[in-house]
């Protein structure tokens, strides 16, 4: 059997010209949660739907509760934006009648000061409600990492990203219900080769050999392992979702002291 790094090396080996590479501004428009799997309606209460006008396109985003009035989502989903509409307790973002969950409309953002709008590294931001969240079986905050994940790079361990985006290359169309993935994460140095030595310790990296991943609106999908939010979604190949790249995340951990700085 093939190996997984045998087959980035044969990326690699097709040349810079050929590399998957993040693709700044454009990279809200390419996040998507590939051959995902529809979630029991509300069982994943901390996760929140994210839309936003950015240069006049609207963008679909997710995001994750992490108090009763921060929701943690990626920048690209926010830079350039007046406002945020966070969808929270929903599981079809099209089903305005469904229980339990709150539209919450807010133009208080807190973005990373270091934000690469290229690289897409300190891929990170946080949104400010204008007011406390009432919690319910629907609507829940996600934990946090401790500082001693500070040093855990989760090598080989499956984390699952959820999200609304696009489930195919072939369509358009983005996802109704809330579904996910579970995702094998990988080292940086096989991330690395697929996308021009431009990722760092501060992100994780899932495989994308069995075309596993996260595209078109999924900008900000949780990466939760045992119940812990580790990641965020950054960005995926601009040449596909289903082509077999890794997908990228933003390391939560890396992050503890910015967070708490920020709140």
């Amino acid at each position: 059997m093939t190996s997984p790094f045998f087959l980035y090396c044969l990326v690699l080996s097709l040349g810079a010209s050929a590399l998957a590479k993040p693709n700044g501004a454009n990279a809200t428009k390419s996040l998507k949660i590939i051959d995902g799997t529809e979630v029991v309606p509300h069982s994943r209460p901390y996760v929140v739907a994210i839309r936003t006008t950015i240069n006049d396109i609207e963008v679909l985003c997710s995001g994750a509760i992490i108090s009763d009035y921060l929701v943690i989502t990626a920048a690209t989903c926010l830079n350039g934006a007046s406002e945020a509409e966070v969808i929270l307790g929903a599981h079809n973002i099209t089903n305005g009648a469904e229980t339990g969950r709150e539209v919450i409309k807010a133009n208080q953002f807190i973005i990373h000061e270091k934000f690469d709008t290229v690289k897409l590294l300190d891929n990170i931001a946080l949104i400010q409600l204008p007011k406390k969240i009432s919690f319910n079986a629907n609507i829940q905050s996600v934990k946090l990492p401790d500082v001693t994940d500070i040093i855990d790079a989760y090598i080989e361990k499956e984390a699952t990203a959820l999200g609304w985006g696009r489930t195919s290359d072939t369509t358009q169309d983005t996802s109704d219900v809330l579904r996910y993935q579970n995702l094998t994460i990988i080292p940086v140095l096989m991330c690395e080769l697929s996308y021009a030595l431009n990722i760092r310790p501060t992100q994780i990296c899932t495989t994308g050999v069995e075309r596993k991943g996260i595209c078109r609106g999924d900008a900000g999908a949780p990466l939760v392992l045992d119940g812990v939010l580790i990641g965020i979604g950054s960005y995926g190949s601009t040449l596909g979702c289903s082509i077999g790249f890794p997908s990228v995340f933003t390391k939560i951990s890396s992050y503890l002291s910015w967070l708490m700085l920020s709140n």
